[in-house]
């Protein structure tokens, strides 16, 4: 999310952030150990990053466990205890110099494979450059064993008897327009067998073929938002446009959000930014799902509300870990607000998972509720 963005929306709700308070102070939620796992509804959605996407598996066991504008991670509970799980991390990397060679490539991403032997004894471990998507790639396969218990308590042998199995796939890619970002998408498994079972291998195959990259460089990104600053949003426009030509979709939201800001207003900012964000949502980036919601809940010149959509694209947003969008739909729903149906039960639970992913409103509202004295 971007830092900015919290303070924007933090300000836009404060009437119904109020009314919000007072309902969940009246019922204080119940605090669900497994609350940072967003189940999804849109099976098989896009999901897009800064530079990169994926398509999310279509089983529906899989939750959203953490996100960011540049990598997220989704779980999946293979047993009735924690003991079995899998987990499929999409991430990007902004390194301290060019991947210029296939030995380059295989190099990094056999170091930082090799990194678990600190806590696994590495069974198998293969590592082959292959071409993806028109860049380079290291795959990568992996099994390993928990380390063996070698102290000298009684139970160490049982212990080890029970050790946990893990198997990995993923691939580690150099990006085809940023040679300094590395993008990598993974799927682990951890359980009795060293063999990763066969739903779960079917659902990371499909994560890995679907990687996808949106034309991205790290420095236009900082030069844009430096234009934005200093000389205006032409300058920024100018230095993002290669970018949305492309139909980048973080292009498309950055330049969005310096409209949005932009003093004096540009002409006609709304129809704008609502241009600019629409292609960006439906590539799966949650920061224009959230933005684009916000947009149509609040309505602005040549954008009439529209409380349906905005509701589905916040629930969007905040179903792939979004926690402004997280936050802002449990505010709608707790206060009855913005042409949202009121559902206390719902909107308790979305505040409470954009708290536990970091946002300071949401944390405060809780905390709020929780020190408020009984009646």
């Amino acid at each position: 999310m971007h830092p900015s963005l919290v303070f924007f929306v933090a300000a836009m709700l404060m009437g119904s952030t109020a009314n919000a308070q007072r309902s969940i102070a009246d019922k204080p939620p119940r605090i669900d150990e497994h609350v940072a796992q967003i189940p999804q509804t849109a099976l098989g959605a896009p999901w897009a990053f800064i530079g990169f996407a994926v398509t999310t598996p279509t089983a529906s066991e899989w939750f959203v466990a953490t996100s960011t504008p540049r990598g997220g991670s989704m779980g999946r509970h293979l047993s009735p205890t924690d003991a079995h799980t899998a987990v499929l991390v999409l991430s990007s990397e902004i390194l301290d110099r060019s991947i210029e060679t296939d030995s380059a490539l295989l190099e990094i991403a056999r170091a930082r494979h090799a990194k678990l032997s600190e806590r696994w004894q590495i069974e198998k471990h293969d590592e082959a450059i292959v071409r993806h998507a028109g860049t380079r790639c290291a795959r990568h396969s992996l099994e390993a064993m928990q380390q063996e218990d070698k102290s000298p308590r009684k139970d160490a042998a049982k212990s080890n008897q029970q050790r946990a199995a893990m198997s990995v796939v993923g691939i580690s890619c150099v990006h085809p327009t940023d040679s300094t970002m590395l993008v990598e998408v993974g799927v682990s498994e951890r359980g009795g067998a060293s063999k990763m079972t066969p739903a779960v291998l079917r659902d990371a195959e499909q994560a890995i073929a679907s990687l996808s990259f949106h034309r991205f460089n790290e420095q236009a990104l900082q030069k844009s938002a430096e234009a934005a600053r200093t000389t205006g949003l032409a300058d920024a426009e100018a230095v993002l446009k290669p970018y949305i030509d492309a139909d980048a979709a973080w292009a498309r939201y950055f330049l969005a959000q310096i409209v949005e800001r932009a003093r004096p207003a540009p002409e006609n900012a709304g129809a704008r930014i609502k241009t600019l964000l629409e292609p960006a949502a439906e590539k799966g980036l949650a920061d224009a799902q959230w933005s684009l919601g916000t947009l149509y809940l609040r309505g602005a010149p040549g954008v009439p509300k529209d409380s349906a959509l905005a509701e589905a694209l916040l629930r969007r947003a905040a179903e792939r870990g979004n926690a402004g969008a997280a936050y802002q739909l449990g505010i709608a729903q707790l206060s009855g607000a913005e042409g949202i149906a009121a559902n206390k039960n719902e909107g308790a639970l979305w505040i409470q998972r954009a708290a536990v992913r970091g946002l300071k409103e949401a944390q405060d509202l809780l905390k709020s509720a929780r020190d408020k004295p009984a009646k």
